[in-house]
């Protein structure tokens, strides 16, 4: 007759087992499943007894109890060598594997000793393994502020109040009410949740990574799937402020693991060279020794790319970058950890940091949109204000990032708590910065600016037009904020040859091309617009080998196309000629169109955004198809791409 082990139904009982798994991972064969002897020492304060589940999991993990060549026993202080010798001969001397559990302070006889492959101690149970615990057999999110609550109260009360049907604010109330003697003189603070990723906004596809994550770290802990089916490694971009090291938190919350965090400016400030390396090493053990964990990176382009180290600091630099890679790959092996790096200038990054089974992933955190904008906000505002009460801010949080909203929050409750009532609407709204309308004459220069980037866009067929806004308000302290936008987006894979960019740098320049048809002159709200087109054009003549010469050029970035520009004076006529004749261009396509200009004007004036199927109609609306000119100066169609997505550089 076959008896199966029994289930971990127990909070406790799983948490008892993340410490005694964790304590035994030392041993690879062991874990494996593979033959050896391990006594565990309990805990003081602990029964060796508590053990047994947790125990029987580990020796016996898919497999039939009586038929698996496994042995188990426990060792307390109270019993004898012979009798200790005695019992290991009949319950483990014979197996293959066996597992020993005992008391803190029970005396190991010398022949155990022997007989054991190794003698490992026991941690107490502390809040990872406690949030792991609820998470596996109550189905709890637990956040660590939240456990280690918990954990100051006796443990045999805890763990009877740890019930799946009750909400863990429920649970930590009756805690603090049955033991408020024991609290210290004065109101504690309430405890708060660290917050989940599951309940974060603005983080797009890395949300989607940080909860797979999530899921395939929890099928690694329980074994069903292997490590290397683990994402190991990911690399967060974007600008300062939307929230990296917010989402490092978040993903360790979420993931039930602990985070470690570092980066090179900490480690170095250990001193020399010796000491950084020396100090990130310790980093990197000591996730390895809190495992599963997530390592955070800061700032992790600050290593630098050792193809650019300066000679005077290269041999530093590049000990460093190779010490990262060592750390990275793990001699012996990062099991459960996984390495998180955040950086505003991706570009900067060592290409080996980034190779295939290290930091492979790459995601980039954009500002947030409206819609998240306001979510964050509420969140910030924690339930003072609903997000429906706050949709009235979408423009005037426009451009904020994640940290401006949350300092906007902080501003808000600290108006409301000087007027000493609740936060109201107006709180926020004085706690943001102050717009300016778009409307009149300023409303009209931007729908021009914009019709001219759509009509000469869709009349070139340089990809397929999404859509074109105005937006009614912007915001006065944000130098950079746009009045509006035409969108195209392209197919992944098209032909660029020198006429499609030279269709691209017509669409750059019909903004301020409207401009002149339309006022007589264009205004510096073109200056995007103009440096995309400058840098589109100095590509096609010194990398692309399109222009005057086929000569290559390796300068990609826009300080080494403005020197190259510099010190090349017929690469600098060759641009302006290129782009002198895609102005002109685009004027002439919408001269040819000048009703239907007026017409996409007038439209954006009045709704503030144009569709295509919009489009389409005013187009049929008006005479025949007008003329499409090439570079040269004849009428054609021109097929070609675009960038994706892009707004073409419009009006701020």
């Amino acid at each position: 007759m076959s008896k199966k082990r029994t289930p971990l139904k127990r909070a406790k009982d799983y948490a008892l087992y993340v410490t005694m798994r964790r304590a035994v991972r030392g041993n690879a064969r062991f874990v494996s499943g593979g033959a050896g002897h391990i006594l565990l020492r309990a805990p003081e304060g602990t029964v060796p007894g508590e053990y047994s589940t947790a125990a029987f999991h580990l020796l016996y993990p898919n497999e039939d109890i009586v038929k698996a060549d496994s042995g188990y026993m426990l060792l307390d202080d109270a019993m004898k060598e012979g009798k200790i010798l005695n019992e290991f001969e009949v319950e483990c001397g014979s197996k293959n594997r066996s597992i020993i559990v005992a008391a803190s302070n029970a005396v190991i006889p010398a022949g155990i000793k022997v007989a054991v492959d190794s003698v490992l101690d026991l941690e107490p149970i502390g809040a990872r393994e406690l949030r792991i615990a609820a998470r596996v057999a109550l189905k709890m999110r637990m956040s660590e502020e939240q456990a280690l609550q918990l954990l100051k109260y006796p443990k045999e009360h805890m763990w009877i109040a740890l019930r799946s049907e009750r909400s863990l604010d429920d649970i930590l109330r009756r805690m603090a009410s049955l033991h408020r003697e024991e609290e210290p003189a004065g109101k504690p603070e309430p405890v708060q949740a660290s917050g989940l990723l599951s309940e974060m906004h603005g983080y797009g596809k890395a949300k989607e990574w940080g909860l797979q994550l999530s899921r395939d770290l929890y099928d690694w802990s329980v074994g069903t799937i292997p490590w290397d089916d683990v994402d190991k490694g990911l690399v967060l971009s974007g600008p300062p402020g939307v929230g990296k090291t917010v989402f490092a938190k978040a993903l360790a919350a979420e993931c039930g693991v602990e985070l470690v965090a570092g980066s090179l400016g900490q480690w170095q400030a250990a001193g020399h060279l010796g000491d950084t390396l020396k100090a990130m090493r310790a980093t990197f053990a000591k996730a390895k020794k809190a495992a599963p964990s997530i390592l955070f990176i800061d700032e992790i382009d600050s290593f630098g790319d050792r193809s650019r180290f300066a000679p005077d600091n290269k041999d530093y630099s590049t000990q460093v970058v190779n010490a990262l890679l060592e750390q990275i790959d793990g001699i012996e092996g990062r099991e459960g950890v996984v390495i998180l790096g955040a950086t505003n200038n991706l570009e900067n990054i060592d290409r080996a940091i980034l190779r295939s089974g290290r930091l492979d992933q790459l995601i980039e955190i954009g500002m947030p949109n409206a819609a998240d904008r306001i979510a964050i906000l509420a969140a910030h505002l924690k339930g003072d204000l609903a997000a429906d009460d706050l949709e009235v801010l979408k423009v005037a949080t426009n451009y904020m990032s994640g940290a401006d909203l949350a300092k906007a929050a902080r501003e808000a409750r600290r108006i409301a708590r000087q007027a000493k009532r609740p936060v109201c609407l107006e709180d926020v709204t004085a706690s943001l910065p102050p717009t300016v309308k778009i409307e009149g004459e300023m409303r009209r220069f931007i729908a021009v600016h914009e019709a001219g980037h759509t009509l000469v866009g869709t009349l070139l067929k340089n990809g397929l037009f999404i859509g074109t806004t105005i937006v009614d308000a912007i915001s006065a302290q944000n130098a950079s904020s746009q009045g509006g936008a035409a969108y195209f987006d392209m197919p992944l894979i098209a032909r660029r040859d020198r006429q499609f960019y030279c269709d691209q740098i017509a669409v750059m320049l019909a903004g301020i091309a409207a401009e002149e048809i339309v006022f007589g002159a264009f205004a510096d709200g073109g200056a995007a617009d103009l440096a995309a087109a400058t840098r589109i054009a100095t590509l096609l003549e010194s990398r692309f080998g399109m222009g005057g010469t086929l000569r290559h050029s390796l300068a990609t970035e826009d300080a080494e196309l403005e020197r190259l520009r510099q010190f090349d004076r017929y690469l600098s006529d060759r641009v302006h000629h290129t782009m002198q004749e895609g102005f002109e261009r685009a004027k002439a396509i919408l001269l040819d169109a000048r009703r239907l200009l007026d017409d996409v004007a007038n439209e954006l004036i009045e709704v503030g955004s144009l569709m295509p199927d919009r489009l389409a109609e005013l187009m049929d609306l008006g005479a025949a198809e007008p003329r499409i000119v090439t570079r040269s100066g004849s009428a054609a169609n021109s097929a070609g791409g675009f960038v994706p997505r892009t707004d073409c550089h419009p009006m701020t």
